[in-house]
């Protein structure tokens, strides 16, 4: 990453951003940060949070369709009887880690200063450009 939009702690957002950066991977709150920001990217620390912003707000479509897709696949599966509910059992609990850990990988890339683009949901945040 550039020195560019560094500020002098070294850190490419400013303090006061750090409420929006963390808001960014809250769940639907990160359209708070998507919002204010929008208008404000041609400022490098303001297109840092912004970045994040989209990364979170991709995240959480991607969870609500992937929750949709899971609950209607967990009502097909609970029609096979032992084995169709340890499935969706295990898509349960897979799900509730994607959506515990990813935000908290993102919290830690976010406030460390990184872009980490999470795989498949960087494509869906690319179309909030």
């Amino acid at each position: 990453m550039s020195d560019a939009g560094m500020t002098p702690t070294g850190k490419p957002y400013s303090d006061d951003d750090k409420v929006h950066l963390f808001l960014a991977y809250f769940g639907i709150f990160s359209l708070i940060p998507f919002l204010m920001f929008k208008d404000k990217r041609a400022d490098p620390q303001k297109e840092y949070v912004y970045w994040h912003a989209r990364q979170g707000l991709a995240l959480v479509i991607v969870v609500v369709v992937l929750m949709i897709t899971l609950s209607i696949g967990g009502f097909i599966l609970a029609f096979i009887p032992a084995i169709g509910w340890l499935i969706s059992c295990l898509l349960y609990v897979a799900m509730l880690g994607l959506c515990l850990g990813l935000p908290i990988m993102g919290w830690v890339k976010a406030f460390g200063g990184q872009k980490w683009e999470i795989p498949g949901v960087c494509k869906v945040a690319e179309m909030f450009k």
